[in-house]
């Protein structure tokens, strides 16, 4: 199945909504900005707040991806409350007041920034450079910063990993860039 990668999303003056995105089944990834219409349409008859819920639920069932405000938001409220994603995808469907629930909650978090807390991740004492669901990649020199505890648990829950194999490892300085060691 295919998918959108989105980098931006923007609302401009005129009320229109630009998104710059890329196919994820074409290589080399082609970055386009453009309007979305039916994303334009939303924001100039239904306002603000739904437009916001249309791009939540174009996050959370993964027709979008992307590392962006709306996908942090749908994996806070998916790991705060414990909900399994194909477990929700699947009342979705059957329940649609339970969806405008679970968008609303979602919602809840588009303005959530977690205490600032500088961490990595470390598995067996090797730090994680990235942790996708196909597998652990090392480095001993780069590894990626986390900017809040609660980031790096969400990361972990969105790929599926047990977080117990894994230990979160509070960095000791507070500089942008990440440590070579």
């Amino acid at each position: 199945m295919s998918h959108l990668i989105i980098k931006r999303i923007t609302v401009t003056r005129e009320q229109r909504v630009m998104v710059r995105m890329a196919a994820n089944n074409i290589r080399p990834l082609d970055f386009r900005c453009g309007e979305v219409e039916s994303l334009t349409e939303t924001l100039r008859t239904k306002g603000r707040p739904a437009l916001e819920l249309e791009l939540l639920s174009l996050f959370f069932y993964g027709t979008w991806q992307g590392r962006n405000r709306y996908s942090r938001a749908v994996g806070y409220a998916l790991f705060t409350d414990g909900i399994d994603k194909y477990e929700a995808w699947k009342c979705c469907r059957e329940d649609k007041a339970y969806e405008r629930h679970l968008l609303l909650r979602m919602a809840g978090f588009l303005h959530y920034r977690p205490v600032p807390c500088r961490c990595r991740l470390e598995y067996r004492g090797y730090p994680v450079r990235q942790v996708t669901a196909g597998g652990i990649f090392f480095s001993r020199r780069r590894y990626r910063i986390f900017p809040s505890i609660l980031d790096a648990r969400v990361a972990l829950f969105d790929v599926g990993r047990n977080p117990e194999e894994f230990r979160i490892v509070e960095e000791k300085d507070n500089h942008l860039k990440n440590p070579k060691q």
